[in-house]
Order: C-alpha cells, then structure tokens, then sequence
C-alpha cells in the first residue's frame, strides 16, 4: 500500500526590513547596528536602518546606518517611525521626550502593515524595589544562587531560641514586573515602561527588555575597573550585593532575536545566567583575569554597581528551542531558531574572552623585548629606562627568584625544600673543604679563619629557573602590558626551553611554540672588553674585581661565538623577531632614541601610560589651538571693530562736515536776509551823499580829501531829514 508523502514545509522567502534605532552613537546602539545589518548576507536588499543620534558622543557612527533623523523636525520624524517595520528604543540614553512621542505616534497614527516596537530598558527600573520575599514550601527550580562563602542565603540562623526567624528571599520573575520601583533618577524608565505597555493595537507588539548592567566590548559601566586592573591596581566593589549583568552582544542579540520570533510576553528579563552576580564576586573575577587579584571594599560607587536585586534569566525563548528539538533531523527544519549565547554564564566564567576584548578595543598591544650583552655593559642600566619609558615590568632574575619564593603555595614549599637541601649540602661540601684548609693553616701557624656560611646560595637548576620565568611572564600585568628580559635566556637551549610548551609524552609529544611570551623585540648590546673595563673600574654602582669580570667577559664570548653550533641570537633570527645591534660606546649613538626608534619601528604602542600623556599632548594641543584660534578670532573682531570704527569715524566726520557747512550757509543766509534792510537803508540814505561828496571832491581838489569828505558829509546831513532806520526792519520783518 502506498503512503503519501508529506511535503517538506518551504522556507519562508526573505524580506528585509525598515528599522528605526534611537541613540545609533553609543556603546550599545554600534552592536546593535552590528547584530541587524545584513548587506553582506544580502548585498542586493538590505536592512534599511535609520535613527536619531546623542549630541557629543565619544563612540563612533556605525558605517552600517544608512541615514540619521534630525528629532526636531516632529513631523518628518512621526513619518519615518510610521514608515519602519521595527522601532527600537534605548531609553537609557535617548531623550526621553522623544521616545513619549515616538509611542503616541504608534498608538495613535495611522498605518496598516505591522510593527514591533521594543524599548530597551534597565534593571535600574527596579532599583527600590523590596526583594521578594519566599513564601513557606517554595522552591525556585533550579535553586536560586547559591551562597557565598560565609553566607548562608535563604536560610535562617539559629541566633536563639527567642530569635525571631530570619526572612528569606527568592528571585524576581518577569510576572513581577507591576512592583519594580525606581530611585527617583530613574523613575521616568518606569514611565515610559509602563506607556509602552498600555499600548494594544492589533498591528502592533510591544516589548520592554529589561536589561542588566552591560558588559563587554571595551566596556562601559565597567570601564574604570577593567582599566585599574590592567594597571595592576587594587580595585574596589561595593558590597555583595546582586547585581544582574549582560553582555552588550547578548543584548543586541535579544533584540534580534524578538524580531526574528516575537513572543507573547511583552516584559523581558535580558540578563545572563551568572550563579553568582554579586559586585564583590564579578570585581573579584577581574582583578584575577585581568589584573593583581587585590580587591578592597569602599561605599563609593556609581549606582548602578549599588543594586541588589535578585533576578531569574528569562525563558521566552525554550518554547522555540523545544519546538525545534521536536523536529527531529536538523536538515529537516524550516528556518532554524538559534540563540548563540555570547557570554551565557556570565563575567566570572568569560574573564578571559572579555579581557581579550578590552585589550583589541583600545588597542592595548604587549610590547614584549629581550635585551642581552657582555657582563658590565649597562643592560639592567638600559633595560630599566626603557622599562620607565614604556611602563613594563623588568624581570631580572634576582628579584624574580624572590617574587617566586615570596607566593604560599604547593609548589614553592616544594622549591623552598628542594633549595634547603641543596644549600645544605652546598654547605656539607663547604665545611669539609674548610676543614682540610684548616689543618692546613694550623701546620702552617697561621691566623684562625672562622667558618661562614653566609654567603653560600643554593642554585636553581634550568629547569626550576624556566618554570619560574614562564609562571612570570604569564602573569597578567606581563600579558597586558609586556616585559623586558634582562639578559634572559642566555643560550639557544634556555630559549627554546622558555618559549616552547612540550604536551604529552613519548611519540604523542606536541612542541607548541608559546607565542603569548616570545619577545618580537632583541637588542644586543656590544662593546669591546677595554671599555668595559674601563666603565666598570670607575663605576660606583659595581664592585670591581678585573680576573672575575675577565673570566665573565670569556664565558660570554664562548656562549654567543659561532663554532659549529647554534648560539642564542639564531633562535630569535629562526623565528624571524627582529634584531637591534648597538653599539653602546659609540658617542653618535643615543642609546635610549635607538632602543626606542627599535621597538616603534612598525608603529607606536598604546597603553595606559601613552594613552594619557597622548591624551594630555592632545589636550594641550587642542587648548592651544583653541587659544590661537581665540586669539585669531580676537584679532579678527578687533581689526573689524577697527574698521568699523573708521568707518564710523568717516561717516561721523562727513556728517559734521555737511552739518558744518549747512550752519555756514545758514548763518550767511541769515545774516544776509538781516543785512538787506541795512543796505537798503544805506542805499536810499547814505550812498548819494557819499557819491555826491566824491564828485565835489573831484571838482574842487582839496588839500586833505578826508577832512573835505567828512566836513561836507555833517553840513549836508544837517540839511537833510533822514527817515528813522527802524521803519526799514519793520517793514522788512
């Protein structure tokens, strides 16, 4: 009998996707930008993503985001978030104003296809809120957290019989979300919240993603802890409160994946799955991964490390996941659900990834130099100014042996024990010898010399001395930051011992080169022995003995003389790390300049120390452009103020220039229209008088013409009535 064949579901056809993201210039928003974009899977149709910026942003805008909207153009906004098929807000960054117009908008607007609206939000949200009390007989499924050493939660002490019973607590679920209270500075992430839930359209989900403390990625809450650690400097915690974390990838990733499934449920706990979320164990976990293990407790924190709130990983997405176990053959299923967690369990279990992340975000390279040369050279001279410089740890040997020594451990009591009795038989040996000497000196009469043991030293072996260098150089601030060995390994041998880790035994034995500690910088200082001599003999910091420090020049030579055989310089050259040659008594050579131009040759290295002083260079640079470009400015307001100055001065002076000369032809005109009844008087009254008086003058030619003049003037005006000049200007008025 013949069976049908059930037909293979199809897999959906591929659509892109409009999105609308608030904040694209942040910490989260960049790997959230990262986590959607798709133009690689899709070259020819990819996600659409737009959004709003913050105003003075330290992070970058992603490449990913095709256009930015100005928010305060209200319209054109409301137009694109109704044009998106998914919004997405950070309300822990965006401008809170804009978010409540963006959900009126969705709820009131008008648009047919549907959408999803996610609000990213914080466990801030919930930082006054009581803990969740246990009530009798319940027990959460898989435990709770477990207690702390010291601590035992969740259960009550016998403090008495009369003691009242201790409270016990459990974890908030996502159902709780009704009773989460804020501190007042975060009261308004409730709000939004709880406008975001009001929403109910049938074209539209709404979702609110509490998120936890974010982690990760160059970090940011955690920034100043990471940073400290990486200087090797003892960090602080606050207490051991809870406090609920994720990853900013992991975050990104929820958000993805609600777009890519939508669930049910519209409040979302996205926080990792850490046993152990206390401040005090996560600022443990990066002292130890990152920096010197020292932690100390201090009241000051930021408030987001002072919650304590216990939270339980949400389960939104085992639905799917079991639907999909139930398909049976993985070939077989139709668009396979995933959910890759990037740090599931947490800061405590990740140290090592994120650490890793920290270092590649800010660029923090290891700068990691051997330096060797003849015995009195100057090499601990030379290696401790470029250890200065470069603020790197330097190893030397004597100081290394004790920093071992100083540890409490298994393995250093056995060292410890193993020097002792070495030591002891270095002294058996020695009390023997000196008692041969003696009988010796007492045949001969000669003074009696006490036995002394103080200065016998008992040596390590390579193979202890390898150990110790490669438990060193694994050390965090060493994998940080670098190191410069001080004339370390001194043979071929003890190189290839150091830098290769042997795994297994027999013909499964692995030889893995362990390039976490192999130098990629080796100077090598040279000198003939004279001078050498000549600086150590005149030297206050060595004590000179000529046959020990000849004898010492000779082995030095016969370690580092090709004779057949392979000296330490060629392990280096086989691993193809670069080789400095200087010589150190060449008076054209600066010494520390060539050392430095050596280990930069393909780039400055950034750590902490250079990242401050290029921040503070930086920073003088940019107040002394601002200064210049003040003073430009200055001289540029000043010169227009000057000319504009002139000009007005021009203006002024042509002003009263025309004003000078309108009062001059006024006063004329004036002076004119007052002057005309006088002329016209004279005219009538005195001018023919005058002129007759001139023409008798003419006929009569006398001696003196003035005495004439005026005496004929007087005789004449007695014999004239003149009329009264008045008359004139009044009738002229």
């Amino acid at each position: 009998m013949e069976t049908d064949e059930v037909p293979k579901p199809k897999k959906a056809p591929y659509k892109s996707k409009r999105y609308f993201l608030s904040s694209l210039n942040t910490y989260f928003g960049y790997q959230l930008i990262q986590q959607l974009r798709n133009d690689t899977e899709h070259p020819e149709d990819p996600n659409l993503i737009v959004g709003t910026i913050i105003l003075e942003s330290k992070f970058p805008l992603h490449p990913g985001v095709r256009k930015v909207i100005d928010p305060s153009k209200m319209s054109f906004l409301q137009k694109v978030i109704l044009d998106s098929d998914v919004i997405i807000y950070d309300i822990n960054t965006c401008e809170h104003s804009e978010c409540e117009y963006a959900i009126k908008s969705l709820k009131l607007g008008s648009y047919e296809q549907e959408k999803i609206l996610i609000l990213v939000s914080s466990v801030m949200a919930w930082s006054a809120t009581d803990p969740k009390e246990k009530k009798a007989g319940e027990e959460e499924e898989d435990g709770g957290y477990p207690p702390e050493s010291g601590e035992e939660e969740g259960k009550a002490q016998d403090d008495g019989e009369d003691a009242p019973p201790k409270k016990e607590y459990t974890r908030f679920n996502e159902s709780d979300y009704p009773k989460r209270k804020a501190l007042p500075q975060y009261e308004s992430l409730c709000s939004l919240e709880s406008l975001c839930l009001s929403v109910n359209r049938p074209n539209l989900k709404t979702f609110i993603l509490c998120a936890g403390i974010l982690y990760g990625m160059g970090e940011d809450h955690f920034y100043t802890k990471f940073k400290g650690a990486w200087l090797q400097n003892t960090i602080t915690f606050h207490n051991k409160n809870k406090v609920p974390c994720i990853h900013v990838k992991d975050l990104a990733l929820f958000v993805q994946k609600l777009v890519e499934k939508p669930v049910n449920q519209k409040y979302i706990f996205a926080i990792d799955h850490n046993q152990n979320p206390s401040h005090k164990a996560i600022i443990d976990s990066i002292s130890k991964g990152v920096g010197n293990s020292k932690i100390q407790q201090s009241d000051v924190a930021i408030p987001e490390f002072k919650i304590d709130l216990r939270m339980k990983p949400t389960k939104v997405f085992d639905a799917f996941l079991e639907e999909q176990g139930d398909q049976g053959d993985e070939e077989q299923a139709v668009d396979k659900f995933t959910f890759n967690w990037w740090c599931k369990e947490g800061i405590r279990a990740n140290i090592a990834k994120i650490r890793q992340e920290f270092v590649d975000y800010h660029n923090l390279k290891p700068i990691r130099i051997a330096i060797t040369g003849p015995p009195g050279i100057g090499k601990t001279t030379i290696a401790n100014q470029i250890s200065q410089y470069f603020s790197i740890p330097h190893i030397t040997v004597k100081e290394l042996i004790q920093e071992y020594l100083n540890q409490t451990n298994e393995e250093v009591e056995q060292l410890k024990s193993s020097l002792e009795e070495n030591r002891n038989q270095l002294v058996e040996e020695a009390k023997a010898l000196y008692d041969i000497q003696r009988e010796k000196r007492k045949q001969l009469k000669q003074p009696y010399i006490p036995f002394d043991d103080s200065k016998i030293e008992a040596r390590l072996t390579d193979e202890q001395l390898i150990t110790i260098y490669k438990w060193r150089l694994m050390q965090n601030d060493c994998q940080n930051r670098g190191f410069i060995l001080d004339n370390y390994p001194k043979t071929y041998a003890q190189a290839k011992q150091l830098f290769y880790n042997i795994e297994g035994e027999g013909e499964e034995q692995k030889v893995n080169l362990n390039k976490l500690i192999l130098p990629e910088h080796f100077i090598v200082l040279t000198g003939n022995d004279e001078q050498i001599v000549d600086r150590i003999k005149f030297s206050k910091t060595h004590k000179y003995n000529e046959d020990v420090l000849l004898k010492r020049l000779k082995n030095y030579k016969i370690l580092n003389t090709k004779k057949g055989y392979t000296i330490l310089i060629d392990f280096y050259k086989e691993l193809k790390v670069d080789v400095c040659d200087i010589s150190v008594f060449n008076k054209q050579t600066n010494i520390q300049e060539t050392c430095r131009s050596f280990i930069e040759r393909n780039g400055k290295y950034r750590n902490y120390k250079h990242i401050e002083e290029d921040l503070e260079e930086k920073r003088l640079n940019e107040k002394k452009d601002q200064m210049q470009k003040q003073s430009d400015q200055n001289q540029k307001l000043k010169e227009l103020r000057d000319k504009k100055e002139d000009e007005l001065w021009k203006i002024q002076e042509e002003e009263y220039r025309i004003k000078q000369e309108h009062s001059v032809n006024y006063e004329k005109e004036l002076l004119e229209s007052r002057s005309l009844p006088l002329r016209q008087y004279l005219n009538d009254n005195v001018v023919p008088f005058i002129t007759e008086g001139l023409v008798e003058i003419v006929k009569q030619n006398p001696e003196n013409v003035i005495d004439f003049l005026s005496e004929f003037l007087f005789k004449r005006s007695l014999q004239v009535r003149f009329p009264d000049p008045k008359l004139y200007f009044e009738n002229s008025e």
